[in-house]
């Protein structure tokens, strides 16, 4: 692979133009499959032991996680191969470590609504890392090339017609993507957790000085979006089950705020 150093100027004008760009083979493939066991284990000790919390994205399928400590060893090999000078380049703002986590996309899950996770105001980069190999079956991620360029109301990101990709990366792989860029989550059709790595830098990066102490440095399993009270539960049944009421509900709420 050419050093990423060689690659800056065509990776950053890629970056400008679409608002993520793909670096293939970055990552240890067989250290990423060992933590990816970890986590599906944890998730199934969690589940059998009655410690998985309800809602909060358990019925969509979409959970949060913290990795553990024992991820670090990514961190170590995205710094190697120069991902973090890339951050800083397209975003000086990222000056401290990011912050670190995951998501586990579980088997049965529903398709998200498209959405950015950030504001004009405050743009940030993510770094997704694939630990496994990642494709249509078991849910690689949707994403509107081009949507970072400006800010859209969910009702104007409706009608702006743009086409849209899914992310399939091997093992290893990384995206450097723009907090402004439209993306989903969809569903995964196989029957195991497609787990995909994330760093960001909201706010400049982690407010810790390690982020990698963060609960203890132990595998935690942490809720998505939705709230964990009978209306968050409710409200996330009716967008997995729904989804067209789903789109209605964002597309009416985005023309009248």
């Amino acid at each position: 692979m050419t050093p990423l150093s060689q690659q800056m100027q065509d990776v950053s004008s890629t970056f400008a133009r679409e608002g993520y760009v793909t670096l293939p083979n970055v990552v240890s493939k067989s250290r990423l499959a060992a933590l990816t066991d970890e986590l599906r284990r944890e998730y199934a000790r969690a589940r059998a032991e009655g410690e998985l919390f309800s809602g909060g994205g358990t019925i969509s399928g979409h959970l949060n996680c913290f990795p553990g400590a024992q991820s670090r060893f990514v961190y170590d090999e995205l710094q190697q191969h120069g991902i973090f000078d890339l951050v800083r380049k397209l975003s000086p703002s990222a000056t401290r470590m990011p912050n670190i986590g995951c998501n586990l996309n579980l088997p049965g899950s529903s398709a998200q609504n498209p959405h950015a996770d950030g504001y004009a105001a405050s743009t940030f980069l993510i770094v997704n890392v694939a630990p496994i190999d990642t494709d249509l079956e078991n849910g690689a991620m949707e994403v509107t090339p081009g949507t970072h360029l400006r800010e859209y109301k969910y009702w104007q990101y409706t009608f702006s017609g743009k086409p849209v990709t899914r992310m399939s990366m091997s093992a290893g792989d990384v995206i450097v993507r723009s907090s402004m860029l439209w993306h989903r989550g969809m569903p995964n059709m196989s029957n195991a957790i497609r787990p995909m790595l994330a760093f960001t830098w909201e706010n400049g990066g982690s407010d810790l000085a390690d982020p990698y102490t963060a609960h203890g440095g132990k595998i935690t399993l942490l809720p998505n979006r939705y709230a964990q009270n009978l209306s968050g539960r409710l409200r996330e049944r009716a967008f997995a089950s729904m989804p067209a009421l789903g789109r209605g509900y964002l597309f009416v709420r985005s023309v009248v705020q």
